[in-house]
C-alpha cells in the first residue's frame, strides 16, 4: 500500500497506542473523582494543556479539548461573543466545519460575508480590507487550506483586523498547519485556533481550541463544568494524552520532516508534470509542502482515484468530509472547464518515502492514458 491521503487522516504513532492502552486499562480513572489516582490524571491533563500552548508558542489563554477539529471550529464560530457586531467574515475556501457553521450563523440572523480567494485558495487581502468595519464581530480564515495547501498569512490578516475592525475576534482553523509548518500564535495575532490530533499521527476523536485570554465563549454543552465550563463531559483522557504525545513528536521532528516532505512534493510535482500532458498544479508560491493539488484535463478525479486504488495507491479528491466542499473549492480555483472535474490531492507525511515516487507516477501515467482514451471513445 502507498498512502498519499495524509490530509484526510494519518497513521497513528506507536507511542500514542501505548498511551491509549495505559490510560484506558491501568490508569483509567475519571479526572473528576476525589481520590489520588484521579487527581494525578487531572494534573496530567493540565500538563497536556500547557504542553500544547508551549508547542503553539501561544499567548496567555486556554486550551479547550474537544472531540474533533470540527467541534473546535463550531465552538469558535458559533459560541464566540459578537455583541452588537452582527457581521462575520469567512473565507470562501474554508473547511466545511467552518463554512457550515457560518451558514448556521446566517440562519440565526447574522450577516455573513464570504471572502473571495486567490492564489490557490488563499484569502484575498484587498477584499478582506474592503469589508472590515465596526460591524464585524468575527473573522475566520484557515491557516492552511486542506484542499490546495495554500497558506494564509495570519499576521497580515490580524493587522488588518486590528486596524479596521479592532473589536472583532479572529479565528483560524489550524488543523492542516500545526505540526506540519511552523506555528507561532503570539506572532499570528489570532484569538482562537483549532487543532485535530488525527492529522498529526494522533488518535481520531480528539481536537482542541486555543482561546486567548479575555475571550469568553458561550458553553456548547452543559453538565459537570469540565473544560472551564465550556464543554461538560468526562474528559477523553487517553485521547487527550495521546494527542499531547503526538504533538510533541510532530513539533520536535518538524524541521527534518519539513525538509523531507518539501523535497518529496517537488519530486512528485516535477515527475508528474514531465510525464503527463495537460496537468495543472493548483496553489500559490507560498504553499504547504504537505499537499499537492493537481487538475487533469479530460479526467474525473474520482475515477482516477479508484483506478489508483486498484493498484494499492490511495490519494484524495479533496476534503474527506464533504464532496460539496470539493466542488466549491474546484470552482474557486477558476479552472478551465476541461480541468474542472479532474482535481485530485496528494498529501504527504513523514511516512512517505522517495522510493514510492516512481511507482505512483508510473501508475498515474498508465491510468491517465487509459482513462483519456476511454473518454474520447
Amino acid at each position: 500500500m502507498i498512502y498519499l491521503d495524509n490530509a484526510a487522516t494519518t497513521k497513528m504513532r506507536d507511542e500514542c497506542l501505548g498511551v491509549i492502552a495505559e490510560y484506558s486499562c491501568s490508569r483509567f480513572f475519571n479526572p473528576s473523582a476525589p481520590y489520588k489516582p484521579s487527581a494525578d490524571v487531572s494534573r496530567e491533563i493540565k500538563d497536556a494543556r500547557e504542553s500544547l500552548k508551549r508547542l503553539l508558542h501561544a499567548p496567555d489563554g486556554d486550551i479547550i479539548f474537544t472531540a474533533s477539529g470540527t467541534e473546535a471550529d463550531n465552538l469558535a464560530v458559533l459560541c464566540a461573543p459578537r455583541g452588537k457586531r452582527n457581521k462575520a467574515l469567512v473565507s470562501a475556501s474554508e473547511h466545511s466545519a467552518v463554512y457550515a457553521s457560518a451558514c448556521e450563523l446566517e440562519a440565526r440572523g447574522c450577516e455573513v460575508v464570504y471572502l473571495p480567494v486567490a492564489d490557490g485558495a488563499a484569502v484575498d487581502l484587498s477584499a478582506l480590507k474592503g469589508v472590515l468595519d465596526d460591524s464585524v464581530g468575527l473573522v475566520s480564515v484557515m491557516h492552511v487550506n486542506n484542499e490546495t495547501g495554500a497558506v494564509n498569512d495570519l499576521a497580515k490578516i490580524a493587522a488588518l483586523i486590528k486596524k479596521h475592525a479592532p473589536g472583532a475576534l479572529f479565528h483560524s482553523d489550524g488543523v492542516q498547519a500545526f505540526g506540519k509548518i511552523p506555528v507561532n500564535l503570539i506572532n499570528s495575532g489570532v484569538d482562537m485556533y483549532s487543532l485535530s490530533a488525527h492529522k498529526i499521527h494522533g488518535p481520531k476523536g480528539v481536537g482542541a481550541l486555543f482561546v486567548k485570554k479575555g475571550v469568553r465563549l458561550k458553553p456548547v454543552m452543559f453538565g459537570g463544568g469540565q473544560e472551564n465550563g465550556l464543554r461538560s463531559a468526562t474528559e477523553n483522557v487517553p485521547g487527550i494524552l495521546a494527542f499531547a504525545a503526538a504533538a510533541e513528536h510532530a513539533v520536535r521532528d518538524l524541521p527534518s520532516n519539513l525538509a523531507k516532505i518539501t523535497a518529496l512534493r517537488a519530486e512528485y510535482s516535477g515527475k508528474i508534470l514531465a510525464a503527463v500532458p495537460n496537468v495543472i498544479v493548483n496553489g500559490g508560491a507560498e504553499n504547504s509542502p504537505n499537499i499537492l493539488n493537481l487538475a487533469f484535463k479530460d479526467l474525473r478525479g474520482e475515477v482516477l482515484l479508484h483506478a489508483l486504488e486498484k493498484r494499492g495507491i490511495y490519494i484524495g479528491t479533496g476534503s474527506a468530509c464533504s464532496s460539496k466542499k470539493h466542488a466549491r473549492i474546484s470552482g474557486l480555483l477558476n479552472l478551465p472547464d476541461a480541468y474542472a472535474e479532474g482535481v485530485v490531492r496528494l498529501s504527504f507525511s513523514a511516512c512517505n518515502t522517495p522510493t514510492e515516487t516512481d511507482t505512483v507516477v508510473d501508475a498515474i501515467v498508465a491510468e491517465c492514458e487509459v482513462l483519456r482514451k476511454f473518454k474520447r471513445i
